[in-house]
């Protein structure tokens, strides 16, 4: 955890989920409704996200779900993302993409793929009528940069 002028940014990194939610609880018990506090939360285990962290998210302000990485880092993988998390969690309690990748020419790419499978789940919204296409833009926005710009408070 580090500090800084914002307040506080925490990142923690799980590669699998037994009792994570209760390890968390005392700490979110405590600032999760801290504005000051920020608490990024990344996973290996996919189902830990819909099960566990999405519901956490949804809930306490402070916390934010970290992008889909690792099992997750493929079109196949953010697709899974978006539906285990989103309708739990919602979009506004994630941090959008962002990457921490030593291969340094790999970031544009995955940034790309991030883009079009954050377009392709919002189009099937817009198709099914979930939300309207000025929603649906912002929304691409709010994926692509704001929402990282926040999380990190960049």
């Amino acid at each position: 955890m580090c500090s800084s002028n914002s307040g506080l940014i925490g990142a923690v990194t799980s590669p699998f989920a037994p009792n994570i939610t209760r390890a968390l609880l005392p700490l979110l018990n405590r600032f999760g409704n801290d504005p000051r506090f920020r608490l990024v939360i990344f996973t290996l285990d996919e189902s830990t996200y819909a099960r566990e962290l999405a519901p956490l998210a949804g809930h306490y302000p402070a916390l934010k779900l970290g992008p889909p990485w690792w099992f997750h880092d493929s079109p196949n993988g953010m697709r899974r993302y978006f539906d285990q998390v989103m309708e739990t969690a919602g979009l506004y309690n994630t941090a959008g993409f962002n990457d921490d990748t030593r291969a340094f020419c790999s970031i544009p790419a995955r940034h790309d793929v991030w883009r079009r499978v954050s377009s392709d789940w919002l189009a099937g919204l817009v198709v099914r009528h979930v939300v309207g296409m000025p929603d649906a833009l912002e929304m691409g926005q709010e994926l692509a940069v704001g929402l990282a710009k926040r999380a990190y408070r960049l």
